[in-house]
């Protein structure tokens, strides 16, 4: 038995950075111990004026913004992506589904760029973790 496959509602038109900032913390020595960087994550989704089912989504992860010496990096990324949820959704489910969608399209673009542009800093490559959705408190 074969299985249709069924298409996903919501699709992505475009992914951009608007802020990429590494930068290599003079004085940092590293330690045994190895602080770990901690992102703060947030995201925003908003739907476009005059454009039903259309969204933008804005994605920053921010790290060690006080540029404290003990981490071998201060980063500020920045992501938008532009969503189109189709008809068959609500607003409310469309809104939510272009929030998940957003989070992990996002999110990944930012981990590879993260990646990319602390491999050719002078304390190396930083992989950042998952990041976990969770509603606003």
């Amino acid at each position: 038995m074969t299985q249709q496959a069924v298409a996903y509602p919501i699709t992505l038109e475009q992914v951009f950075f608007v802020r990429s900032i590494v930068v290599a913390m003079p004085g940092y020595v590293p330690d045994d111990a190895g602080a770990p960087l901690v992102p703060e994550n947030q995201i925003t989704v908003n739907p476009v004026d005059d454009a039903p089912g259309r969204f933008t989504a804005t994605m920053r992860t921010i790290i060690n913004p006080a540029t404290d010496k003990k981490y071998p990096y201060s980063i500020d990324m920045e992501c938008v992506g532009i969503f189109n949820a189709d008809n068959t959704l609500t607003a409310n489910e469309a809104l939510k589904g272009v929030t998940i969608t957003a989070h992990n399209v996002l999110y990944g673009a930012i981990r590879e760029a993260v990646s990319w542009l602390t491999a050719r800093q002078p304390y190396g490559a930083v992989m950042l973790g998952l990041s976990v959705l969770q509603p606003a408190p």
